[in-house]
């Protein structure tokens, strides 16, 4: 089987190197893409020194838009599904088997890594705004979703080619609606919570209004 482990990455200077040092020891380097999100800092040129694939957008062009180009590398390469994670260190490089046992032996077209199992090491407000949209965007799907904040994901080859529209952090809101709501199978694995690595660039105003404006374009679909 063969999996793309595709990167998302903004300004995540030292961090990336951190993470592909411990990824091109276990994987191929040519399953491996980072995708810079227009960094300010040398992020391209540490992922580029590890020899795996590297994609820049300029200028920065969102989260989203991101992983829509992985969308297409995987698709135009021949890859049996993509892996999604954060550049800053947050997802556990050792969590990747998980998915993919998951994936070859219960036929999930999408595999979300869950934190609730240890939410005692979740900020507050972290998991509060999760349990919410959470709890939303299963009412929204009609059935019950896990931790549809988390970004470390796995999706299948066949959900690659369906329409998605958002390009920032409400992107992961509205795949997993998506893809639920199409009859594909959603499955949820456990994986370690780790919290302070870097700062996030997520904006919890803006991206709270944006879920907001995208869970209202749900309800009157």
């Amino acid at each position: 089987m063969n999996v793309l482990i595709a990167i998302p990455a903004y300004n995540e200077e030292g961090r990336i190197s951190k993470l592909l040092d411990i990824l091109v020891k276990k994987y191929p380097k040519e399953n491996i893409l980072v995708i810079d999100d227009g960094s300010a800092d040398r992020t391209y040129e540490e992922a580029k020194s590890f020899g795996v694939k590297v994609i820049k957008n300029s200028p920065n062009l969102g989260k989203g838009e991101s992983i829509k180009k992985a969308f297409k590398y995987a698709l135009d390469h021949g890859f049996d599904a993509v892996i999604t994670m954060d550049a800053d260190l947050q997802h556990d490089p050792s969590d990747l088997p998980k998915f993919i046992a998951k994936f070859k032996n219960e036929g999930c077209d999408l595999v979300i890594g869950t934190r609730w199992h240890e939410l005692y090491k979740m900020p507050f407000l972290n998991y509060i705004s999760n349990r919410i949209t959470t709890m939303i965007l299963s009412l929204l799907a009609g059935t019950r979703l896990p931790d549809t904040q988390s970004g470390y994901r796995l999706y299948s080859r066949r959900v690659l080619r369906l329409k998605f529209t958002q390009s920032r952090y409400d992107f992961e809101s509205e795949v997993v609606f998506k893809i639920a709501v199409a009859g594909f199978k959603v499955c949820g694995v456990p994986i370690k919570v780790i919290y302070g690595t870097g700062i996030s660039s997520v904006d919890k105003v803006r991206d709270t209004l944006r879920f907001i404006k995208l869970a209202l374009k749900f309800l009157w679909r």
